[in-house]
C-alpha cells in the first residue's frame, strides 16, 4: 500500500512541476535567442569593421545556434544516404558557406530592424518554435526559428538547435529540398556539389 501511495505522490509531482520545467526552458531559450540577436546587432551597427570581419564574427555567435549538418542532410533527403563518406562532408561543407553567404546578404541590407519574439509553440517535448516579428520602420514580417534538442549534447554547439527557418511562411529547408531534388533528377550530385561551388 505504502508503495502504492508513493507511485501516486511521485506522478502527482511530475505532473505539477512538469509544465513549470517547459516554460522554463522555453523562456530561457528564448532569452538566449534574443541576447545573440543583439550581439549580431551590435557588430552590424559596428562601422570600424571591415565586411569580412563582420561577417565572421557573426557567424561565430550564430553558428552554435544552428545544426547545419542536419539542415544538409535534410535538404538532400534520399539522396544523402547514397553519397559516400567524403562526398557527405563535401556537401555539409558547401551548404554551410551557402547558409553563410545568404545571411551575409541578408545583413548587407540591414536598416535598424528589430527583432521580437511573438510567441512560442512546443508542439513536441523536443520542439520549440520561436515566431518572431522582424520589425522596420514602415513594415513587419514574420520569421519562425524551428528548434530541436538533440539527444546527446553537440560539442560547441546550444543544447537547442535551429534546424529550419520560416520566412513569411517559407520554410528554408524545404525550399532547398524542393531545388535540389529538382536539380538532381536530371543531374547528379557532382554537378550540384560544382554549382554550389561556383555560387560562393
Amino acid at each position: 500500500m505504502k508503495q502504492i501511495f508513493k507511485k501516486i505522490l511521485l506522478i502527482g509531482v511530475m505532473l505539477i512541476f512538469t509544465p513549470n520545467l517547459a516554460a522554463d526552458e522555453q523562456t530561457d531559450l528564448k532569452e538566449h535567442f534574443l541576447k545573440n540577436i543583439d550581439k549580431v546587432i551590435l557588430i552590424v551597427e559596428d562601422k570600424i569593421l571591415s565586411k569580412d570581419k563582420r561577417n565572421k564574427d557573426i557567424i561565430s555567435v550564430l553558428t552554435p545556434m544552428f545544426d547545419f549538418e542536419l539542415m544538409a542532410k535534410l535538404s538532400l533527403g534520399k539522396a544523402w544516404k547514397k553519397l559516400p563518406k567524403t562526398d557527405q562532408k563535401r556537401f555539409i561543407d558547401l551548404y554551410v558557406k551557402r547558409m553563410e553567404k545568404s545571411y551575409s546578404s541578408k545583413v548587407d541590407s540591414y536598416n535598424n530592424e528589430k527583432v521580437e519574439v511573438n510567441k512560442i509553440e512546443q508542439p513536441k517535448k523536443n520542439r520549440i518554435a520561436l515566431v518572431t516579428d522582424l520589425i522596420s520602420k514602415d513594415d513587419s514580417f514574420e520569421i519562425v526559428y524551428k528548434y530541436y534538442k538533440p539527444r546527446k549534447p553537440k560539442s560547441e554547439k546550444d543544447s537547442w538547435l535551429v534546424y529550419d527557418v520560416e520566412i513569411k511562411g517559407v520554410s528554408i529547408l524545404k525550399a532547398d529540398k524542393a531545388q535540389f531534388k529538382e536539380f538532381l533528377q536530371t543531374k547528379n550530385i557532382t554537378e550540384l556539389m560544382d554549382v554550389l561551388v561556383e555560387k560562393q
